[in-house]
């Protein structure tokens, strides 16, 4: 190639500009893409090359058209309103403008209402907004009451029938970690609700309720006991009332609500809730407070006591509550299946306890004494596991379903027959897993086939179970299969479908079109990824580069998690930026999802990202991450001062003075930031490394001037910049005269940064008198460590070879432990022993 030429093609390689050739044969499509501005044109004349650039021509065929349309990312998934409110917590947190308060009252009406739509409980980050955003229409409201003359009689800006809209929500969605901000929200609901003269009986069973779950059941109390004293009315419930509570809640409380003015379901509630604190005292107490209100007789209190006996192990106590259990009736109305399925529910509750205690002549007598009445089919099922469980074999339960089948001739009404189905089934199988024998329970599902009874959904979800439990992960795939035919529209096989899809991405056997089947399968259906899910699945897209899909899979799911939940996923993926095994570019790109999806990204974890970039060598990364929380407006978000320390000593390893210069202009602007000792200890050490050692000194100056004062480590610090420095050397014995005149205690590492400071100047003869003097007066004793800086600090080879030889000479057994530690060599050829040298801030 002549030599012209490649001259010119060097030059365009450079400036980043096309190559042109009159012979090119893409020369037009060049032309016709890159438009041509005023600086490449004048580039091309100082080139030579005056190129004509060819008329942009319109042909029939537009090629363009059939190119792959670049793909678009699907916007967050959140529910109605939501975006609304995190805007005014923004601006809020920002002390911005703020949405209109009608707006914001629309975005809750919104919000409620799809709640109420979903039958989907509030997460604690919703819920949180939910608050603040009802606190502040409450506050316009109060402002435009005062001021009712400019505003005139408008209507309030939250209606009665918005907050008992809100409250039923609060009431019947409850989530499975109740947090502060639940608590919170219920309290506004219910003053708003009260303060509006409105029926608050809802909106109280909802304080009651999640105080309860929360672990503060006296704090339900004491607030039903406060509105009964108060003697505020608790409305009977109206017809859509009662007609919400049955939809939730069994037939007998919709009977009492609707009857009395306490709320027995707060109140169960608050007695569920001491259950759990395993507060004996408190459970009595409010049981005789019960027994008071005539609200102490119900079977749902008895289940309560029965079940907190029985986690107890209280033999007696279980057979007192067991009989009146079994005594108690239910008075005016018919039984309903409701009724049947909480005998059931009590009556295996028990048995499994006769089995797991070994009280097997207590087991038999409840089995003797309920099949006196030919119980109701929920019972038979519990008697069928406790057959299983005593020791009867799959063939021998096959004979009680036959008498189950018999005891039918004595009832007329062939509605009410016991006839054995799934559920039936089911149970059996779900007792087989309980004692991990998949065995049985396939024994069981063939005895249910035989019988004509074919597995359901629930069948083929405990099959997925037990076989992942044993890590069959193909057999369970063939389960998915069989369930795909099944009625789903209950969503009960989600949890075991998310563990197949885990299970299918840990397996290194299965494709990834088998796992994206299933992952399409429940995306389809719009159902619920669990974290775990949506975790694993980010991890398989990243590690194939798919961040579209990852984008697209966080933005779909991880804005209907809670803030645990959404934790989980985000220390994932976290750990996989952290992971030294994981490349460079995927980490960046990982943060860069991490960064947009998950904004509450805490400080502690951004500073652990940006220090993995400054471990990856990767300053300019690790300065973004800085700037990113620079730029940020949360408090618990934006660097503090061991956030500035953490990247000026990344910038100091790596020598980065460009990055040190960006992170110290910001410095400069944070007036969140007042500087100490610390800080602009890392400062010295960061310009020292990046070779301003100069500048670093100015620094040592300021920490002199402070109020706070040097401390040791700032010692060192300087004088290692006086070794670096320039005639550092004046300044190093500035430094050790003033230290002692203060009667300053100084130990053989500040003998040894010192000596070094005066070896780095090139006066090696100066440092080794020092030495010797400072030996002689029994102010040293002169070991490795001291050798090692005074080596490491002696600059080239002539001088290092001076303190060798005098080393060697006058020290043969330090200078000996000293080789021990092994020799490296630097970038500029000198050589050093394996002393750690390094100063922290």
């Amino acid at each position: 190639m002549p030599s012209h030429l490649t001259r010119q093609v060097f030059r365009r390689l450079l400036a980043n500009e096309p190559i042109l050739h009159r012979g090119c044969l893409r020369r037009q499509t060049y032309s016709s893409v890159a438009p041509a501005t005023a600086l490449a044109t004048r580039s091309r004349r100082q080139n030579g090359l005056h190129t004509v650039r060819p008329s942009q021509r319109r042909t029939f065929f537009n090629f363009n058209m059939f190119r792959k349309a670049k793909r678009e990312l699907k916007e967050a998934d959140m529910d109605p309103g939501i975006e609304k409110m995190m805007e005014l917590e923004k601006m809020q947190r920002m002390r911005a403008r703020l949405p209109h308060p009608e707006d914001v009252a629309d975005a809750l009406r919104k919000f409620f209402a799809a709640k109420r739509a979903q039958k989907k409980p509030l997460e604690d980050t919703q819920a949180q907004l939910a608050l603040q955003s009802i606190n502040y229409c409450i506050e316009f409201q109060k402002g435009r009451v005062a001021n009712e003359v400019e505003y005139g009689a408008a209507p309030p800006i939250l209606s009665t029938k918005f907050l008992l809209a809100a409250a039923k929500a609060m009431r019947w969605g409850l989530p499975t970690r109740i947090s502060d901000a639940h608590i919170e929200l219920t309290h506004a609901i219910h003053r708003a609700m009260v303060d509006a003269n409105s029926n608050s009986k809802i909106a109280l069973e909802a304080c009651c309720i999640l105080l309860s779950m929360s672990g503060v059941p006296e704090k339900a109390r004491e607030l039903l006991v406060q509105q009964e004293s108060a003697g505020a009315s608790l409305v009977p419930l109206s017809s859509t009332d009662a007609e919400d509570v049955s939809a939730a809640d069994d037939v007998e409380e919709v009977a009492e609500q609707a009857s009395s003015s306490y709320s027995n379901s707060a109140w169960r509630y608050v007695l569920r809730g001491f259950a759990l604190k395993q507060d004996e005292p408190e459970i009595q107490r409010t049981l005789a407070m019960l027994t008071e209100r005539g609200l102490g007789g119900g079977r749902m209190v008895a289940l309560i006591m029965l079940e907190f006996h029985i986690s107890r192990g209280e033999v007696v106590e279980i057979k007192k509550w067991w009989e009146q259990y079994s005594q108690a009736k239910v008075t005016n109305r018919p039984i309903t299946i409701s009724d049947d399925q909480n005998t059931g529910r009590a009556t295996a509750c028990v048995l499994q306890w006769c089995l797991s205690s070994s009280n097997l002549e207590f087991g038999h007598q409840i089995v003797t004494s309920v099949m006196k009445t030919n119980p109701p089919k929920p019972v038979w099922d519990a008697i069928f596991v406790w057959a299983a469980g005593t020791g009867k074999g799959v063939d021998e339960i096959g004979r009680m379903i036959d008498v189950m089948n018999r005891s039918n001739d004595a009832i007329p009404e062939q509605t009410n027959w016991r006839v054995p189905d799934t559920a039936t089934i089911n149970a059996l199988v779900e007792f087989a897993i309980s004692k991990d024998d998949p065995y049985m329970a396939e024994r069981f599902i063939a005895l249910g086939r035989d019988r004509g009874i074919e597995p359901d959904a629930k069948t083929y979800v405990l099959q997925m179970e037990y076989r992942l439990s044993v890590n069959d992960v193909d057999g369970a795939l063939t389960a998915y299969k069989n369930l795909q035919a099944m009625d789903l529209s209950e969503n009960e096989d989600l949890p075991a479908v998310n563990k197949l899809v885990v299970a299918l991405c840990s397996s290194k056997r299965h494709d990834f079109d088998t796992i994206m089947n299933v992952a399409a399968d429940l995306s389809d259906r719009r159902a619920r990824f669990e974290p775990l899910t949506v975790a694993t699945l980010s991890l398989l897209h990243l590690n194939r580069d798919e961040l579209h899909d990852v984008i697209d899979l966080l933005n779909t799911h991880a804005f209907h998690y809670s803030s645990t939940e959404r934790s989980s996923v985000r220390y994932t993926l976290i750990s996989y930026c952290l992971d030294p095994a994981t490349p460079t570019s995927r980490s960046w790109d990982a943060y860069t999802i991490i960064r947009n999806v998950f904004d509450e990204l805490a400080r502690d974890s951004r500073t652990e990202l940006m220090t993995n970039f400054f471990t990856r060598e990767r300053p300019d990364m690790a300065v973004h991450v800085f700037n990113h929380m620079r730029q940020h407006s949360r408090a618990d978000t934006i660097p503090t001062i061991d956030t500035y320390i953490a990247a000026f000593m990344g910038t100091a390893r790596l020598n980065d003075l460009e990055s040190l210069e960006v992170v110290h202009n910001q410095l400069k602007l944070d007036y969140n930031i007042n500087l100490n000792t610390l800080l602009r200890n890392a400062l010295v050490i960061a310009y020292t490394a990046c070779g301003r050692p100069r500048k670093a000194l100015g620094f040592w100056d300021d920490i002199v001037a402070s109020r706070e004062g040097p401390s040791y480590n700032s010692i060192h610090i300087a004088l290692r910049a006086c070794e670096k420095s320039p005639y550092g050397d004046l300044k190093a014995k500035e430094i050790w005269e003033k230290l002692r005149r203060l009667n300053v205690e100084l130990d053989s590492t500040m003998w040894a940064s010192y000596t070094a400071a005066l070896a780095g100047n090139g006066d090696v003869r100066l440092a080794i008198k020092v030495l010797e003097e400072a030996e002689a007066k029994g102010e040293l004793e002169v070991d490795a460590f001291v050798l090692g800086s005074l080596f490491a600090g002696a600059p080239g080879m002539v001088k290092q070879a001076d303190v060798e030889a005098w080393g060697m000479e006058r020290y043969p057994r330090v200078w000996a432990d000293l080789v021990k530690t092994g020799v490296q060599e630097d970038e500029a050829g000198n050589r050093l022993f394996g002393v750690d040298r390094n100063v922290t801030p």
